[in-house]
């Protein structure tokens, strides 16, 4: 029977070829490109949605600093975005002196929404931070290695508080020394060497005074100066006595000791015998008759006057900010014209610089951003950063690390004084400061009207500061 055969090798048939084809299928493996050929590209991965715009607001004040953020909050923004954050700056302008900024600053700070960071003196961060107006900041600065390895310990120990805690960070460092015009002192025989005890110092001035007839040395005084009067005058005279102006142990003021009656004696020294500018510390603002017409020897539409006092206390910040070519007041050759000297002390032998921070950053405690505002204040006290912001005011880094970053690198004068900065002489606020400031304004203002000498100005001091603190926040000591 032919049909069944074939059916039956026809079936046959179809079983070895699928046997045969099974057998035949190789296992894949990867596909290789053979030269001059491509592949087809991978599937994109799909874009993450752009992060949640986060803007923080920095205030301030003075237009050379203002300058300085311009060029720098662009690159914070930049880094940002390379890390995938998207945090802007908003930079707010408020061009006032300082006493108005801090009034300012004290309305926002009880306002719904302050900025989230600013900058101001030292001697105004205890008050704010006990009113808890700042943000803590202990633990930032505790987890960020560059505070211990980089930051000066006198500037770490000046900002941390009564407390124990932290709540604001340098923007720079600053030594305040004597500035004097070495011109004047030449053409009037006068030495320029460094003045080793009071006494030597108000000799040298008397004999300049006989000389020219005009004041020889501007050390601020009275009320007008505001906070200035104590900071950039009188502490630098009592820090010369060896004595005690805060006592730690009992934290309370002192407000009477033969310290404070010596210090107050200097100044009336110094205005009995005629070599301090009275009429022009007694000016609603002291420091245009003295550190600018005085020290350059122009007034402000270019008119030459006498050099007179050729001699003024002064910070870092005067090279530039207030005699550098682009300061209030240029001295043209400053740096052959200008020279400066340590501040001596009653004792013979004992000189030294005033060494702290200029200004501090603190963050609003009302912040809704303190993780990204302190992510800021890391960014602007790093490399660039500080020596973009530090060099545009003629202040100091608060650092010892970037001596070789530009443009702070080539000014050798800022460096010259950073140096002093581990060895320097200070005075740290507490609360109550802004009530001793007041005290001392009103004290030497007294002795610039001729009304007390010197121990009669120490009596009103503690008379007047106890006043203002309370009886149970002073002091008294030998």
């Amino acid at each position: 029977m032919r049909a069944p055969k074939i059916l039956a090798l026809f079936a046959a048939a179809v079983m070895v070829a699928s046997a045969c084809q099974a057998a035949a299928t190789p296992t894949p493996v990867p596909a290789t490109t053979a030269p001059g050929q491509t592949t087809a590209p991978p599937a994109e991965t799909p874009t993450p949605p752009p992060a949640e715009p986060i803007t923080l607001t920095l205030l301030e004040h003075q237009e050379l600093r203002i300058a300085a953020l311009k060029k720098i909050l662009p690159l914070f923004e930049s880094k940002m975005e390379a890390e995938g954050k998207n945090v802007k700056v908003n930079l707010v302008e408020l061009v006032i002196p300082d006493e108005e900024f801090r009034t300012k600053v004290t309305l926002e700070y009880g306002g719904d929404n302050p900025a989230d960071i600013t900058s101001y003196p030292g001697a105004w961060v205890p008050d704010f931070a006990t009113a808890g107006y700042l943000l803590d900041i202990t633990d930032r600065l505790a987890a960020w290695p560059d505070w211990e390895a980089h930051f000066y310990a006198i500037l770490r120990e000046r900002a941390q508080q009564a407390d124990g805690k932290y709540y604001s960070m340098p923007r720079h460092g600053t030594v305040i020394e004597f500035f004097y015009r070495k011109d004047v002192l030449d053409a009037n025989g006068i030495s320029t060497a460094q003045p080793q005890s009071w006494d030597e110092l108000i000799q040298r001035l008397t004999d300049l005074h006989a000389k020219t007839g005009l004041p020889a040395v501007t050390l601020p005084a009275g009320t007008t100066w505001g906070g200035g009067t104590f900071d950039e005058g009188f502490i630098h005279i009592f820090n010369g006595t060896g004595g005690t102006l805060y006592d730690t142990a009992t934290g309370k003021w002192v407000v009477k000791s033969q310290a404070l009656t010596d210090a107050f004696t200097f100044y009336a020294t110094l205005q009995q015998n005629g070599l301090l500018p009275t009429d022009a510390l007694l000016a609603s603002e002291p420091w245009e008759p003295t550190k600018y017409d005085g020290f350059t020897g122009t007034l402000a539409d270019g008119t030459a006057i006498d050099i007179a006092p050729p001699i003024t206390t002064q910070g870092s910040w005067g090279w530039i900010y207030d005699w550098g070519p682009d300061g209030a007041r240029p001295i043209d050759g400053i740096f052959d014209k200008v020279g400066v000297w340590a501040f001596p002390s009653k004792a013979s032998g004992d000189t030294f610089v005033w060494a702290a921070e200029d200004w501090m950053w603190t963050i609003s405690a009302k912040s809704k951003h303190p993780d990204e505002a302190f992510e800021l204040l890391k960014f602007l006290n790093t490399a660039d950063a500080l020596a973009i912001d530090a060099a545009a005011v003629g202040n100091l880094a608060p650092r010892d690390d970037i001596r070789d970053v530009a443009p702070y690198k080539d000014m050798w004068y800022l460096i010259q004084m950073e140096e002093l900065l581990p060895t320097g002489r200070s005075f740290k606020a507490q609360v109550g400061i802004d009530k001793i400031q007041q005290a001392v304004g009103q004290a030497t203002e007294q002795i610039l009207l001729g009304k007390m000498d010197g121990p009669q100005a120490a009596d009103f001091f503690a008379q007047t500061a106890t006043s203002l603190l309370g009886a149970d926040k002073v002091e008294e000591q030998p």
